[in-house]
């Protein structure tokens, strides 16, 4: 069985170098990590939404706007992190790129 293993694995890698980079791997396993992160994203992002909200109540608009381009941020941010999790938790995952 190793040895079909291994002449898999060369065959595969004579047939690499067509490919710029081909990366095979576990992943870093660090799903609660990422998962936890997304959600002080989120909460964060929901924050922001509240002041800017507020500042736009009383009139301050440039603040208001600073505020929503931050909660815009943070919520790239909670997708970003919850794309890694979930990618984590699947436990495998192959990355071909040039």
């Amino acid at each position: 069985m190793k040895k079909a293993y291994a002449i898999g694995l060369a065959a595969f890698l004579a047939a690499s170098p067509a490919m710029a980079q081909v990366v095979i791997g576990g992943g870093d396993n660090d799903a609660a990590r990422h998962e936890q992160r997304a959600q002080q994203d989120r909460m964060e992002a929901h924050h922001d939404q509240a002041e800017a909200q507020r500042d736009a109540a009383m009139g301050n608009y440039s603040g208001a706007a600073r505020e929503q381009a931050e909660a815009r941020q943070e919520w790239r941010d909670a997708h970003h992190q919850q794309r890694d999790a979930e990618r984590d938790s699947s436990g495998f995952h192959v990355d071909i790129g040039h």
